[in-house]
């Protein structure tokens, strides 16, 4: 790739390069030492270069504020929160799944309006295995296509709801339905060729990597590092992280399981910080670092179709009781939540009447009226929602009983304001005011935060700019004037 001369750091980022990446991978799960004093603040403001999102599956404020008994499971994420900007608390959309939760990150709107309601789609037989996966299900303008409009290159690495963008530089986030697939097998013809050409024989043999785990994080984290330390960067880089999510599901939040895979995905944030400064973008350039989802601890399954089928509402196949041949009323499951549709207004009221009357019988859950989902800006085609009480989920089989003993020690997908559910928020680098505190802020405030880091216009959305956080020129910038970036 050539030499690259590297830029002089600025004392905020001297600090910080001293403090973290001098910690190394063996810091992973203690917290990096802590400075003197705190770091000078930039003396001008000005805009940056790049932004780097990164969506740590379920990440909360706890994983980088810690508390008096241990401390923080991300050291890195700490310590650029404490150098830069962290909220206490992200009030999610609903549902606070996470499709609904990376379109919201990407658009400033609530899943009413973007179009991305639930994780799973729905057929003529029941919720289906496909999951939001395409771009053009998205009903909003997005932050890489205003930033393609002007010019401006994009890379989006496991990004949900990505299939078939326009994005530059793109490894969308898929996972195998069927029988023979693989992980690499279904990405390869829906990602940008010369990206893909970019994972080596080894990894694409590697059966590690069709699991949602480490592995995949370390590979798309290695070809973001590349992206970053190439002669014309992106001017906005997408990246999931989504090791814990299995963790928090099999073992729960909390679990020693979940601390080892958020420990590790810090060292993947660490490993992105590190290829910045070895390029000499660290000084211009923006982490933002965010959760997509809360994860609460879960002990039994509430299984709404099975009450549905003794209702006649949801007809099993003659082959498999397991399958749905048909449906008038169906419930689709977001975790924590679930949303209730139906085919005609009887089937409706049947439905409503017979979950009300479970509800109210096992205590495990209750009805959200229709007025309450759309006032959360959730799915406006649900006729209503069912929200689960503490230690409760909701899924999708067809097979009584009602109630069954949970498989997953956590879930998402709850409605939003759920106590415990919120997820975290941490901004550093150039154009970010250092040292502040967010007591609360909302998931759709994410995107117009970094459209105006960019110079973007999202145009009228449900978020807004956090401009307390903010350290750039009261005047807007010139996209034309920031480059056209990789192609």
């Amino acid at each position: 790739m050539g030499t690259r001369k590297r830029r002089s750091l600025d004392p905020r980022i001297r600090w910080f390069v001293a403090a973290v990446l001098a910690c190394g991978v063996a810091c992973a799960g203690r917290e990096a030492p802590a400075p003197s004093q705190p770091p000078p603040a930039t003396p001008v403001a000005a805009f940056p270069e790049r932004v780097v999102l990164v969506s740590v599956a379920g990440m909360t404020p706890a994983a980088y504020r810690g508390d008096r008994m241990r401390p923080p499971v991300m050291p890195t994420v700490a310590a650029l929160g404490r150098s830069g900007a962290a909220a206490d608390a992200v009030t999610l959309v609903t549902p606070a799944a996470r499709y609904p939760a990376h379109a919201t990150l990407v658009t400033g709107q609530r899943p009413a309006v973007h179009g991305i309601v639930a994780d799973r789609l729905i057929g003529e037989r029941g919720v289906r295995r496909a999951r939001y996966w395409h771009a053009s299900r998205l009903e909003s303008p997005t932050l890489w296509g205003i930033a393609g409009r002007e010019k401006r290159s994009v890379a989006a690495l496991g990004w949900p709801t990505t299939v078939g963008a326009s994005i530059p530089l793109l490894i969308p986030d898929l996972v195998p339905v069927s029988r023979g697939e693989t992980w690499i097998g279904i990405i390869e013809d829906a990602s940008t060729p010369a990206l893909f050409a970019r994972i080596d024989d080894a990894d694409r043999s590697d059966p590690a990597l069709e699991d949602e785990g480490a592995a995949r994080d370390a590979l798309l984290t290695g070809l973001a590092c590349e992206l970053l330390e190439s002669p014309q960067p992106p001017v906005l880089t997408l990246l999931l992280l989504a090791q814990a999510a299995p963790a928090q599901a099999g073992y729960g939040p909390g679990s020693e399981a979940e601390d080892a895979a958020l420990a590790n995905a810090d060292g993947q944030i660490r490993r992105l910080l590190d290829c910045l400064t070895a390029s000499g973008r660290a000084g211009d350039s923006v982490l933002v670092i965010v959760g997509d989802r809360g994860v609460l601890p879960v002990h039994t399954l509430v299984a709404p179709n099975a009450m549905l089928v003794e209702s006649g509402l949801v007809v099993a196949s003659a082959r498999s009781r397991e399958t749905v041949a048909s449906w008038s009323a169906l419930s689709r499951s977001n975790g924590g939540s679930a949303f209730i549709y139906a085919k005609s207004d009887e089937a409706a009221v049947k439905a409503r009447h017979v979950l009300e009357a479970e509800a109210n019988r096992t205590r495990a859950f209750r009805v959200v009226s229709a007025e309450r989902m759309l006032a959360l800006g959730a799915d406006s085609e649900a006729w209503f929602g069912l929200e689960a009480e503490p230690g409760f989920s909701f899924g999708n089989q067809i097979v009584p009983p009602l109630l069954q003993p949970g498989a997953r020690r956590g879930v998402g997908g709850y409605l939003s304001g759920q106590p415990g559910s919120e997820a975290g928020f941490v901004a550093w680098g150039r154009g970010i005011r250092p040292g502040v505190r967010i007591p609360r802020m909302r998931q759709t405030d994410v995107a117009p935060t970094i459209a105006r880091l960019l110079g973007l216009d999202l145009g009228a959305v449900d978020g807004r700019p956090l401009i307390g956080i903010l350290s750039v020129p009261a005047t807007g910038r010139t996209p034309a004037s920031d480059g056209a970036g990789a192609r």
